[in-house]
């Protein structure tokens, strides 16, 4: 499969994905959940991924992409018929927490898929550049679904909104199936590269680094699309607005990985780490100070720049240093991190933000943040003075 097709069904993927986190949320205040209840439907996205995440790269180390990647949209199909299906005043929350569970381990299968067919399709010289295109699809997808769910929320309500995301999974189901003949029939598993525990990864430093460095940045960037509903709701934004103010940060993200080819010639990798964190910090903390559509666009847009800066490094940077042959068990093991955090914080946060307010929430944030930002520069300054080989 070519990296445009790959890249295609990724991003159809993903468009399903942020248009189910942002519709389940709302469907939920609009039918008068509580923050808490809205943080246990986010957290059910990333709960089952978590759980599952290292025996899945495993699995498709072994088994190659196609089972994988088409039994992840299977389940998103199924995720998003749910609520559509049963309407919130019969059945009440029910549905949407199935289908969170459902959409967000499906999107794990593929994104791993996608990612595992990127990353070994490419190599060390033009390895980043390729993560750039993904992200870079990832961008318009997270453009395109906040801003057309808000719309479609304030058209046709939320149960129809499920329509426009079961078109995208069955394109990319058709896709898919086209393409069948082109995917490796085999994974990428050899014989000694056989795993023991998921922590040997985590004990090499070159690996461990950039997990948990893209585990606060994922963290950071979940827990936006988390608070930014909540906030948006409760200082009077309409369904579209908030769609909008999302699809401001994605217009960064987009805008930032336009420039990675020229940022990764002059920047190295913790450097570009560091802005990150940094930035989203600032983000964070500005954010509960306004109210109002124009301020919350200009901050959020700030908050793309910052985090839509780092994913093609980190996803290169991974894929460089993980052993050969248990690339798709070094994205397991991401995911794993960045989802245990995506479950954990909408609940502790929700619960934190239905007792204190949101604006506590996003300060907490933005100091963890900035402590990420002081511990990877100066693991900057350290590579700066050691050497590091492409794989381990």
């Amino acid at each position: 499969m070519t990296l445009p097709r790959i890249i295609a069904l990724s991003v159809l993927a993903h468009f399903a994905l942020a248009s189910a986190r942002l519709n389940g949320s709302l469907y939920a205040l609009a039918n008068n959940a509580s923050a808490f209840t809205v943080g246990v439907v986010v957290a059910l996205f990333a709960l089952v991924p978590m759980l599952i995440a290292v025996r899945t790269g495993r699995w498709l180390d072994t088994v190659g992409p196609f089972r994988p990647m088409s039994l992840g949209l299977s389940m998103m199909l199924g995720g998003t018929l749910l609520p559509a299906l049963f309407p919130y005043a019969v059945t009440d929350i029910g549905p949407l927490l199935v289908a969170s569970a459902l959409i967000g381990t499906g999107s794990l299968l593929v994104q791993l898929t996608a990612q595992h067919l990127i990353g070994h399709r490419a190599d060390a010289s033009n390895r980043a550049a390729h993560f750039s295109w993904l992200a870079l699809g990832f961008s318009i997808s997270g453009f395109l679904g906040p801003v057309m769910t808000g719309a479609a929320i304030d058209l046709v309500g939320h149960r129809l909104t499920y329509l426009m995301m079961i078109a995208a999974l069955l394109v990319a189901l058709a896709l898919l199936m086209q393409q069948r003949h082109t995917l490796p029939a085999n994974g990428h598993r050899t014989q000694a590269a056989e795993p023991g525990s998921m922590f040997d990864l985590f004990r090499m430093p070159a690996v461990r680094d950039v997990l948990i460095a893209t585990g606060l940045i994922t963290m950071a960037w979940d827990l936006q699309s988390f608070l930014l509903p909540i906030h948006g709701t409760q200082v009077g934004l309409s369904a579209w607005e908030i769609g909008l103010v999302l699809g401001s940060f994605a217009a960064a993200t987009f805008a930032i990985r336009a420039a990675m080819p020229w940022i990764t010639r002059s920047f190295r990798e913790w450097q570009v780490l560091t802005f990150t964190l940094v930035t989203a910090a600032i983000a964070f903390a500005l954010m509960p100070l306004f109210s109002s559509l124009g301020p919350l666009l200009a901050v959020m847009f700030l908050l793309g720049l910052g985090l839509g800066a780092a994913q093609p490094n980190v996803m290169s940077l991974l894929h460089a240093r993980a052993p050969a042959g248990r690339v798709g068990e070094a994205l397991g093991l991401r995911v794993t991190i960045i989802n245990g955090s995506s479950v954990v914080l909408p609940l502790v946060f929700g619960a934190f933000g239905a007792v204190l307010g949101a604006s506590l929430v996003f300060w907490l944030m933005a100091a963890v943040l900035a402590a990420g930002g002081v511990a990877a520069a100066r693991r900057q300054e350290d590579a700066v003075s050691r050497p590091t080989q492409d794989r381990p």
